[in-house]
């Protein structure tokens, strides 16, 4: 016998009203506790970073009923748990210490709070995430896939920081960002970042932040890179030329785009790392595997002049931005 849809939705509204109707009446509702739980770390560290956390200070819930309630961490790698209170509110531990591994990841640190088992009210927990990086270009780091070939090498006097430089357009260039923490930001304000992604910085801060000898490359420095011999806008056919094949920690870091043949062929291994906007002391990052802006030394009408690529086009676009409201990396020259 076949059911007409009508027919069936009657029956399934009768089974459903069924299962209501057996539905245990000792059932008990449980209930939320008050508050909320907060956990902060730096979202990218390198192996071995450590950081305590005092359990007195995280213990923000509160029970109305006035039951006890227990705290646990759980570990990022073993997935163990680690009870520091338990749910009959005795302290086991007033610390509990994270080592970030030695794996280049992304990993979870979790915090619960629960009550007694007998308790109507409900366990709650919050999760932080992290990524363990290194710096490096040897294929140990988190940057992979940088050919350094025959490159030379010059160390900044001013922090030790060293980096490889390629001749192109007449001139040397730093195939790494400028990592210099004199000025500008690192990456989500995490240090770690800073050899790998380079620090952000103004069009103010970039005029003075090139070590002695070497400077800001001005915007007739990039229109010297290109072949076509056309004007000092926008520059087709460069972007390619220019873009590192690069992984982040395994990640490639340039999608693949038909209309974008990534060569590398002037050396300059530019990577996506997006931009910043500095406001009240604080820096939003965006443009993460999408953008590469670097700026120059040029200024239009007040505002700086930055080079640009997006990701799906073989275009080195040219753009003008806030000196003070906007941040980007900085390559040097040295001519």
């Amino acid at each position: 016998m076949k059911l007409n849809r009508y027919v069936a939705a009657a029956l399934l509204i009768a089974v459903l009203a069924t299962a209501a109707g057996c539905k245990d009446d000792n059932t008990t509702e449980t209930k939320a506790l008050d508050g909320y739980l907060t956990l902060t770390m730096p979202p990218f560290v390198e192996p071995g970073f450590t950081k305590t956390f005092m359990i007195d200070t995280l213990m923000t819930l509160v029970c109305p009923a006035g039951d006890p309630i227990g705290y646990a961490f759980t570990d990022p790698v073993s997935g163990k748990t680690d009870t520091l209170v338990t749910a009959e509110g005795k302290f086991l531990n007033h610390y509990y210490t994270l080592t970030a591994p030695g794996e280049l990841s992304q990993y979870t640190l979790k915090l619960s709070a629960f009550t007694p088992a007998s308790s109507i009210y409900e366990n709650t927990s919050v999760s932080i995430y992290f990524t363990v990086v290194r710096p490096g270009l040897d294929g140990k780091g988190s940057i992979t896939e940088f050919q350094a070939g025959t490159s030379e090498s010059f160390t900044d006097p001013r922090d030790g920081n060293s980096y490889f430089y390629t001749s192109a357009g007449g001139v040397d260039w730093m195939r790494q960002n400028l990592s210099w923490a004199g000025a500008g930001r690192p990456y989500r304000d995490c240090p770690s970042m800073s050899s790998i992604f380079g620090q952000y910085y103004t069009w103010e801060e970039a005029q003075t932040a090139c070590p002695e000898g070497w400077t800001l490359p001005s915007d007739a420095d990039w229109v010297a890179l290109r072949t076509d011999g056309g004007d000092s806008r926008d520059i087709p056919g460069l972007a390619g030329r220019l873009m590192g094949d690069l992984y982040f920690n395994g990640d490639k870091m340039w999608e693949y785009w038909r209309e974008v043949k990534i060569t590398d062929e002037l050396g300059l291994s530019v990577m996506p790392v997006g931009y910043a906007f500095p406001s009240e002391g604080r820096y939003a990052f965006d443009g993460l595997f999408s953008y590469a802006v670097l700026w120059t030394s040029d200024e239009v009408d007040g505002e700086g002049v930055c080079r640009y690529i997006y990701q799906d086009k073989d275009i080195v676009y040219r753009g003008l931005m806030s000196k003070t409201e906007f941040a980007a990396p900085v390559r040097c020259i040295r001519k």
